[in-house]
């Protein structure tokens, strides 16, 4: 076997530290056997196979998800690998997730309000009174009543632009997270 491969292995088995020698023996050999069929079968090159096994950081990833789901039994062991498994996975979801999302839609709901809070300061102009909280300011320019409309309408579609654009990015996120999850659980039904 190729100095390449045998690397990949011993980063699986990194991966693998928080599980039992036995499990991680095992989950070596049943990757190791997919490589040399890989190999016979299909005549693939070292760099094709890996690039068909991806990442190990990943594929160890999913092992110790799929182990943590066996058992469900506590130990100091399994609770070592429970974490271990979402810092390979979730840990970025944890954040990028939560975050994006939350901006998107405040960012979105101020591109709603801007409009509004400028309209009702034109209105409040046009009626002869004036609204003390509802007020456009660009650093120390405070503009007109009419022109501050129509700054509010500008700044609330760019607002409410950045907002789509966090969502689609969020919404990118979540299908890349998912193309991985179901890649992983491809691989581990054909294993």
């Amino acid at each position: 076997m190729e100095a390449i491969l045998n690397d990949y292995l011993e980063k699986i088995d990194k991966y693998l530290k928080p599980l039992p020698v036995s499990d991680r023996v095992d989950i070596v050999k049943e990757i190791k056997s997919e490589m040399v069929e890989l190999e016979l079968q299909g005549k693939l090159s070292p760099e094709q196979i890996l690039e068909r096994l991806g990442n190990p950081k990943e594929l160890a990833g999913a092992y110790l998800g799929e182990a943590i789901v066996k058992n469900s039994s506590f130990s100091l062991r399994r609770f070592a690998a429970a974490i271990a498994f979402y810092s390979l996975t979730g840990l970025s979801g944890m954040f990028v997730l939560p975050f994006m999302s939350v901006l998107a839609v405040s960012l979105m709901f101020c591109g709603i309000i801007a409009p509004l809070a400028g309209l009702l300061e034109f209105a409040g102009y046009l009626l002869g009174f004036d609204i003390p909280f509802v007020v456009i300011q660009l650093g120390p320019y405070i503009p007109a009543p009419p022109v501050s409309f129509v700054y509010s309408i500008i700044i609330g579609l760019l607002l409410f632009r950045l907002g789509r654009g966090c969502w689609k990015l969020t919404l990118k996120y979540l299908c890349a997270v998912g193309k991985f999850k179901g890649k992983t659980l491809t691989q581990q039904n054909v294993d």
